[in-house]
């Protein structure tokens, strides 16, 4: 009987001191409020660097890496920050702590929180902490050699304003093209080096190469900027390179003659044409001279005196930065909880969509999206919108029978339906042409279609532009559309829901 109660006292005093011990040795979990609170300072950290990284003209390579490490892990974290925002559940809003961003108090009706649930769990919040954690121990170093590094421009008081008028998330692609064409070719047969540039299409390998071209160091480097297409390559009388309708640029003081020449390729490749230019360029194209080409196709790797330059489409998480930034501009998103949810879910539709990064590219249309919210900005018309998206997704589907008059299903079209009248669908044709340079942009744009703002739309098919670029080179694109009407009409039910029914 002692030994029972010897046992019983010792299990109590045991586990007595083990509570003790976990109550007051062990460091306590911090919450999930005070985890995105750490991760807003932390993120807002790591911004700062890399705006003021991004505001200088940064050469060294091992730099550029490393400020391509910062961006990715400052985008990741804003994306999954902004995710756990906009899915905060219920209970928690009600009895949130008020030291955390206001953007938890989301409305009832967030859009993007009637989803699934969160693409991250707490967990991820924990990883993506300690990830900035080494981050910004590493950054140290990086923040002492930027003051060797003049700045480029007068950094604006806002991040959006660069978005506006700059090219994103392309400088470290931008810097390695300059260094290409600044650096001195060792001796050869060949008189020029050669650069391809890889990307799908809509990815900006032309914008790309533009602003490398419009960069002072290689226009006070190069006596010639010269642009060639495929047909120039492809025409049987010689190639003259020195025509001056090609000639994009030319340094008045040059006393020697080096080119830099642009070729930007399309349709199928073969070696006739390189060929031909290689042959053109022992009379033609002085040594010391440069030669960039672009296309969708490996295969001009082949070409290239150098490693080529794979051009990508960004990630998720930098996109949505980029949205964000051209949405609310100068105003703080955790103003606005309700349309900062709106905005993450219109984003997630766009996204998903593939059919719109083969119809304009995610920039083109991501900075559309964002120009039709910020000329309607309050909750309905947001909601309208992303109404009109999903309803785009079901239509766009492969397969999906189509509830239009005078169309068939097929991929050379992608649908949108008017945000003015759901019952009408703007019906795009994916074949997409450059205006010409002195050629006049059709008066109606996309906006203005989806919108309503335009009167009088023409019967049939009309052209209609979908973008006018502002940022070099500044293009203008054209596609032709009609405006059809849904065989469906809509009706409501006794409880008030909509319904769709055949008319």
């Amino acid at each position: 009987m002692d030994a029972a109660i010897s046992a019983a006292i010792g299990e109590i005093a045991t586990r007595s001191l083990s509570l003790l011990i976990d109550k007051y040795l062990k460091p306590a979990t911090p919450s999930k409020d005070d985890m995105m609170q750490r991760l807003q300072w932390m993120l807002l950290r790591v911004r700062l660097t890399v705006e003021e990284a991004e505001g200088r003209c940064i050469t060294n390579q091992a730099m550029l890496q490393q400020l391509r490490i910062l961006r990715k892990v400052m985008y990741k974290g804003y994306y999954m920050l902004d995710t756990f925002i906009c899915h905060v559940p219920e209970q928690e809003k009600d009895t949130k702590i008020h030291g955390v961003s206001r953007s938890l108090s989301l409305s009832k009706f967030s859009p993007a929180k009637r989803s699934a649930g969160s693409k991250y769990s707490t967990e991820n919040l924990e990883q993506m902490v300690e990830s900035l954690d080494i981050t910004i121990a590493g950054m140290s170093e990086l923040v002492i050699f930027l003051r060797n590094y003049p700045p480029m421009f007068r950094q604006p008081y806002n991040t959006y304003l660069i978005m506006e008028k700059c090219m994103f998330g392309r400088q470290i692609e931008m810097e390695r093209v300059v260094n290409f064409l600044l650096h001195e070719e060792p001796p050869s047969h060949c008189n020029f080096g050669v650069l391809p540039i890889v990307g799908p299409g809509k990815v900006g390998k032309t914008t790309l190469v533009e602003h490398v071209c419009r960069d002072e160091r290689v226009r006070n480097h190069f006596s010639h900027v010269i642009f060639l297409s495929d047909d120039d390559l492809r025409q049987e009388q010689q190639l003259k390179i020195r025509d001056g309708s090609r000639i994009k640029h030319k340094r008045g003081d040059s006393d020697e003659e080096n080119f830099l020449v642009i070729i930007e390729l399309v349709g199928d490749i073969n070696m006739g044409p390189w060929r031909k230019l290689l042959s053109a360029s022992q009379s033609t194209i002085p040594r010391g001279s440069k030669v960039i080409v672009t296309h969708q196709s490996e295969n001009i790797i082949n070409f290239g005196t150098t490693q080529a330059l794979y051009l990508n489409f960004l990630s998720r998480e930098a996109y949505w930065y980029f949205f964000k930034a051209l949405v609310f501009g100068s105003a703080d998103p955790e103003e606005q909880p309700r349309l900062a949810s709106i905005a993450m879910a219109i984003f997630d539709e766009c996204l998903d969509q593939d059919v719109y990064k083969a119809f304009a590219g995610p920039f083109i249309f991501l900075h559309k999206t964002a120009r039709g919210l910020k000329s309607s900005g309050n909750v309905q018309n947001w909601n309208r919108i992303l109404a009109c998206f999903k309803d785009n997704m079901r239509q766009n589907e492969p397969g999906f029978s189509k509830s239009l008059s005078h169309c068939r299903g097929n991929n050379d079209h992608i649908f949108l339906q008017r945000i003015v009248d759901s019952t009408q669908y703007c019906v795009v044709h994916n074949h997409d042409r450059i205006a010409l340079v002195n050629e006049e942009a059709p008066k109606i744009t996309l906006h203005g279609i989806l919108d309503g703002t335009v009167n009088g739309i023409p019967h049939g098919k009309f052209d209609i532009l979908v973008w006018e670029s502002h940022l070099p080179p500044y293009h203008k694109y054209i596609y032709s559309c009609q405006i059809l009407k849904s065989d469906f009409k809509v009706t409501r039910n006794n409880q008030g829901q909509k319904r769709k029914i055949s008319s």
